[in-house]
């Protein structure tokens, strides 16, 4: 992508999708000896490419997939604009893909028409706006955009102009980041906000069933109705000119990368609400650290204390080291964890049971770390690491080792 040098640059342009207007209901029906031409196939793949954008749309939504943060580069005589790369998906289903960091350099920009078209940011909650604010502020906006490229030699009517003879043989899904005046206004898009329901009922199902039967939602034809303005908000950044007149403009604080949408898999999603990595089903569970439990010795073992943790998966006893388990109890006179010494450390079926050769004090808060990591980490009988403490996220075959909380003795 160039650097703007005028203020026509950041003004966003028109770039016909080629796409639409289309029909992502209705698709040819081959016949032997059929006669076929450029729009066939050209509505052969407008059919598969806008179904594909309805998909996107009424399934997933929009926003950032991953990626596109907008940062800055700043100097005593520059200020650089810089976006890294990443994926989004537009309100009308399009994929928008930045394959490598842009940079844009904007330190003339109070020099351009288009600082006059900015506002002052608002004030704090509470505050009153300064009539004299020199700060501007400014959208950074992400916007899908058809490029057609790589001309090749076409069939032309007589008496057409010198370059009638090329057409394009290529559709490059492309973007256009844009500098702007305004937050995008997406009215008009077939956008669904469940959040924004008033008085929604109390049950989710119900709740649901509202928002998918509300008459006023926005019919989707717009994806393929040939209105292809959809523009991603991606950050918001204040700006000040430097110099009088202005000779270049400084960033006012950091850049917001928080106003943008999002748009983040539904494993991710899951993550996050569960606590858990989603597996497919009869897949075995990770081998990580369940429960723990301490319980003080009796009769011919009063002069001990014993800890018991339970494993997703037996552990293998050939794997278990000196310094693979290590014990603390909080010192409560010094304020410390103080190191517990490990007498034996037995593998079971169930998990592995210790033996301190101490009486620790009844009430005192007992800490078990297992190493998952390391030349001593614990294993299970199939050789795969210690994956942390059950509910903790872990990709298949990394270690992550565990740290266990209770209070000696556990109560039950």
């Amino acid at each position: 992508m160039s650097t703007p040098t005028s203020a026509e640059i950041f003004t966003p342009l028109d770039d016909p999708d080629p796409a639409t207007p289309g029909d992502p209901f209705t698709r040819l029906r081959y016949s032997y000896g059929q006669l076929l031409g450029a729009e066939d196939f050209s509505a052969e793949q407008r059919y598969f490419l806008l179904r594909s954008r309805l998909h996107n749309a009424a399934l997933h939504g929009y926003g950032t997939v991953w990626g596109l943060k907008v940062g800055s580069q700043e100097n005593e005589t520059a200020l650089t604009l810089t976006c890294d790369s990443g994926l989004a998906i537009d309100p009308l289903g399009r994929e928008v893909y930045v394959p490598q960091k842009v940079c844009l350099d904007i330190t003339g920009l109070a020099a351009t028409r288009f600082w006059a078209d900015l506002t002052a940011p608002p004030p704090a909650p509470g505050a009153e706006a300064a009539a004299d604010n020199p700060q501007r502020r400014v959208y950074v906006v992400l916007r899908y955009r058809a490029c057609l490229s790589e001309p090749v030699p076409a069939i032309t009517q007589p008496c057409s102009g010198q370059d009638a003879g090329l057409a394009p043989s290529r559709v490059l899904d492309g973007y256009r980041l844009c500098l702007e005046a305004a937050p995008p206004d997406l009215t008009g898009l077939p956008i669904r906000d469940i959040t924004t329901r008033a008085n929604p009922p109390a049950d989710a199902r119900a709740r649901l069933l509202e928002h998918l039967l509300d008459p006023d939602t926005p019919p989707p034809a717009r994806l393929w109705s040939g209105t292809d303005d959809a523009p991603l908000l991606l950050a918001v950044l204040d700006l000040e000119p430097v110099g009088e007149p202005a000779e270049r403009v400084k960033l006012v604080g950091s850049i917001d990368n928080s106003v943008r949408a999002l748009l983040p898999a539904v494993q991710a999603v899951a993550d996050l609400a569960l606590g858990i990595h989603l597996e497919a089903a009869g897949t075995a569970a990770r081998f990580q650290a369940g429960s723990l439990q301490s319980r003080a010795g009796e009769g011919a073992d009063a002069a001990r204390s014993f800890i018991d943790f339970s494993t997703t998966r037996p552990v293998m006893v050939a794997s278990l080291a000196t310094g693979s388990v290590r014990v603390l109890r909080f010192d409560e006179a010094n304020k410390q964890w103080q190191p517990v010494s490990v007498a034996s450390q037995t593998p079971s079926a169930a998990g592995l049971a210790l033996v301190i050769d101490e009486v620790l004090p009844v009430g005192a808060p007992i800490q078990v770390c297992l190493l998952g990591t390391g030349a001593e980490a614990i294993l299970d009988e199939g050789g795969q690491p210690l994956a942390g403490a059950v509910g903790e996220v872990v990709p298949p075959g990394v270690g992550r080792d565990a740290c266990l909380f209770t209070v000696h003795p556990t109560t039950a």
